[in-house]
């Protein structure tokens, strides 16, 4: 046996591919050779140790989180970009190794560079999400780096690129939940589009020729905002965010009592989702709004 009488005080776990496994403490592992330690058991020696074994052999390793990084690795989402990079820093070399956290880090990593509005920084999180989509062991993390890949390039302003790479990860795809995300980018892309257009074309209605264009642009983005919606309901996030961002639309498109409705829908049918608080403001606001435009004027006595 590999590993005949001996434990560890450590939490590393190798898993080899035939079928033995050992908790260790692991010092060193590079594609060729990992490097280990375990504590001989009570009653059979005093000492530790120390093994050298090819990495081939291996099916899998579990690194036990850093002190510290489990807390942090839960909260991922919400650190600091320099918090999040140091843990990407600490794990970047096992990116492709099965059952790694490398990527969560690295996605996560990708998200806070967005998060800082810049370009430049924009341009490191699309290149982040490329190498994590190419290296990941995961194919979950790699269809996490694919959404993040096109959330870079719509902050980074390319939006026709994201749309067009959009489209066509929807055409490949069977996974619900990837095609939820990915309709929903294209959604924001197009409304971005949306948005350029009317602001280029202020009489957009008065034009033969843009007011066609506008109009199934615009359609086009509810339709893609209210698919969750209307397909796979109990999804809860994907769907409230739906209806909310359905909501704004019909807002920004002047469709006030259908923006009203979506606000109901969302409050009504997803009272414990994120976006119901947000939704209920605008509700009131709006709801305040109609309540003003249908009060009767006051006559003189």
């Amino acid at each position: 046996m590999l590993f005949p009488v001996v434990e560890s005080r450590g939490q590393d776990v190798i898993v080899l591919k035939n079928g033995q496994y050992a908790a260790c403490e692991i010092e060193a592992l590079t594609d060729n050779i990992v490097t280990f330690t375990m504590h001989q058991r009570e009653g059979d020696g005093d000492g530790v140790i120390r093994r050298t074994i090819k990495t081939s052999e291996i099916d899998y390793v579990e690194f036990d989180f850093e002190p510290g990084e489990e807390e942090a690795f839960s909260n991922r989402a919400d650190l600091n970009r320099e918090t999040v990079e140091e843990w990407w820093n600490h794990h970047f070399a096992h990116l492709h190794r099965p059952r790694s956290r490398t990527a969560a880090w690295g996605i996560a990593l990708g998200y806070a560079l967005i998060e800082e509005d810049s370009e430049l920084y924009g341009s490191r999180a699309l290149q982040l999400f490329d190498r994590i989509a190419e290296r990941a062991w995961s194919g979950i993390d790699v269809a996490a780096a694919k959404r993040g890949r096109l959330r870079a390039m719509m902050a980074t302003g390319d939006l026709e690129r994201a749309s067009s790479e959009a489209k066509n990860l929807a055409t490949q795809t069977e996974d619900p939940e990837l095609l939820i995300e990915v309709k929903y980018l294209l959604a924001q892309a197009d409304f971005e589009r949306l948005k350029e257009l009317e602001e280029d074309n202020p009489r957009w209605y008065d034009d033969d020729d843009v007011r066609p264009l506008r109009n199934e642009l615009y359609q086009g983005v509810i339709d893609q905002f209210m698919w969750p919606y209307l397909f796979h309901a109990a999804q809860e996030k994907a769907a409230s965010r739906g209806l909310f961002q359905a909501g704004v639309v019909y807002e920004f498109g002047g469709d006030e009592e259908r923006s009203i409705n979506a606000y109901r829908d969302l409050v009504a049918l997803y009272p414990k989702s994120e976006a119901r608080s947000e939704g209920e403001l605008r509700l009131q606001n709006l709801t305040n709004e109609e309540s003003k435009e249908n009060k009767p004027e006051p006559t003189n006595p």
